[in-house]
């Protein structure tokens, strides 16, 4: 829907020229013909085309052409009216005027597109707009400024002061913490086969052999028992990633971790605000990762951080992302490096999100309440079950459905009643390309893509919309 009115309306003693050009510009292919509000008619580029052919006068009063006989929608209609009524006229009609009791027409439908619950928006109202026109207005919009440096420290600030390092995405973070702690050709890195494809391929740039691992059954997150079968004297590291904001047993990977001598990349995409034991995510490993693209819990567009315990580390890190230079001498490169630095438009916008990031956390964790109240004790559903002692900040809502479904089934059936939904991460050991990194023949997490589902869990998702989706996921699994 569109409240933009400045176009879709004509007095009807307007020309059919004057209908013309706002119709160009509203590119809908219709007008509406209103007086005091009330609509008395539509006309249509069609209309306009059939007339011209015949009499060519572009002065006409364009009421001649209205169409008495238009179909409106009521304003209080529920969604699943409306759509019903769309559907009916689909190949028929392609605008629809909603209009009050009083006939007043105060919005409209293009195209049948009813309004959408996306899968996740940004919350971008704070300071976002006023530190990227101060950004803008100091010619600062590159990878140097006060933002990135701010943004960094605050971020350190969160995360028990460990050094913080911001790049431009969480893919490259990982191949900067993989490269960081020399990781390379000859070496073996453990990964967990439900994660999305970032993971592994930050393993492959660095020559290194990812080796995929089975998860929990019900927690979904890298199992503690199939990292210590699958440990060999290759192994250099471990990435546990805290799918869907929940949180893995740290603790335990930790404890394997030290007796066998080898390092922990935390991947925390999804989980910023989580927390084992009253400790933030992120904190656990030798280093770990962060994206804040845009369905991310925060945001700066496109980017990515990187917390270190050691500072050796961390040095190198920064030295790789900026192209291998010399930190002391200009130009001059010591290391083959990348560019993997972050704007300071993006910083911008980061530091304004984490201004609020702990409000946004607890939104999306009441949003998660809501939907586990009235999904409660549904048996054609099965919820991510959280890690004990943890804090899950539900980066999304995550069910399998228990039916014998499809994605697509459900996708569509939803993106009908204008809702959308996202699939799981297609497990590695069901790609191709991935396969022969798999050490088993059966997975836990073999049938999940194609039952999996993440529910809209953006922070302004009102209490309405969660039960409407709710409602529709019920009608048509328990159809």
């Amino acid at each position: 829907m569109s409240n933009n009115f400045k176009y879709m309306t004509i007095a009807p003693s307007s020309s059919i020229k004057n209908a013309m050009i706002n119709i160009d510009k509203n590119a809908t292919g219709s007008i509406f013909i209103t007086k005091n509000k009330v609509i008395l008619g539509v006309v249509t580029d069609g209309d306009i085309r059939r007339y011209l052919i015949k009499h060519k006068k572009l002065n006409t009063k364009i009421k001649i052409l209205m169409n008495k006989n238009f179909v409106s929608i009521n304003s209080f209609e529920t969604r699943e009216n409306i759509f019903k009524i769309t559907q009916r006229f689909k190949h028929k009609i392609r605008v629809f005027p909603i209009v009050n009791k009083k006939k007043e027409l105060v919005d409209f439908i293009f195209d049948n597109k009813i309004h959408k619950i996306p899968i996740y928006k940004p919350y971008l109202e704070g300071n976002e707009k006023n530190y990227l026109l101060n950004c803008v207005s100091n010619n600062w919009i590159s990878s140097g400024g006060y933002y990135v440096l701010d943004f960094e420290k605050k971020f350190s600030n969160i995360f028990s002061n460990r050094r913080s390092l911001a790049v431009t995405s969480g893919t490259t973070a990982l191949h900067l913490a993989l490269a960081s702690l020399g990781v390379g050709e000859g070496d073996e890195v453990i990964v967990p086969n439900l994660t999305f494809a970032a993971v592994i391929n930050s393993v492959l740039h660095t020559k290194a052999k990812p080796v995929v691992v089975d998860v929990d059954k019900y927690k979904w997150t890298i199992s503690c028992s199939e990292i210590e079968k699958n440990i060999s004297k290759k192994t250099k590291a471990i990435i546990p990633v805290h799918i869907f904001g929940n949180p893995c047993q740290m603790e335990e990977i930790s404890k394997i971790a030290k007796k066998h001598k080898i390092f922990v990349i935390e991947d925390c995409a999804e989980a910023i605000g989580s927390k084992f034991k009253n400790k933030n995510i992120g904190t656990f490993g030798d280093c770990s990762i962060f994206s804040f693209f845009g369905n991310k819990t925060i945001t700066t567009g496109e980017g990515g951080m990187i917390l270190f315990k050691n500072k050796k580390n961390y040095d190198r890190a920064k030295k790789l992302r900026d192209h291998g230079m010399s930190i002391k001498k200009k130009y001059y490169h010591e290391e083959v490096g990348f560019n993997y630095r972050m704007t300071n438009m993006q910083a911008a916008i980061g530091l304004a999100q984490l201004e609020k990031y702990k409000k946004i956390v607890k939104k999306k964790i009441d949003i998660s309440k809501q939907y586990k109240e009235i999904l409660k004790n549904k048996k054609f559903l099965n919820f991510q079950i959280d890690e004990k002692k943890s804090l899950n900040s539900y980066w999304a809502i995550a069910v399998i459905v228990n039916k014998n479904f499809k994605f697509k089934f459900i996708e569509e059936k939803l993106n009908n009643a204008g809702i959308e939904i996202r699939n799981f991460f297609y497990p590695l050991n069901k790609q191709k390309i991935y396969k022969k990194y798999a050490k088993k023949k059966n997975y836990v997490t073999d049938s999940f893509y194609k039952k999996g589902i993440l529910l809209p869990t953006y922070p302004s998702l009102s209490e309405s919309n969660i039960k409407y989706i709710c409602k529709n996921l019920e009608s048509i699994i328990t159809y």
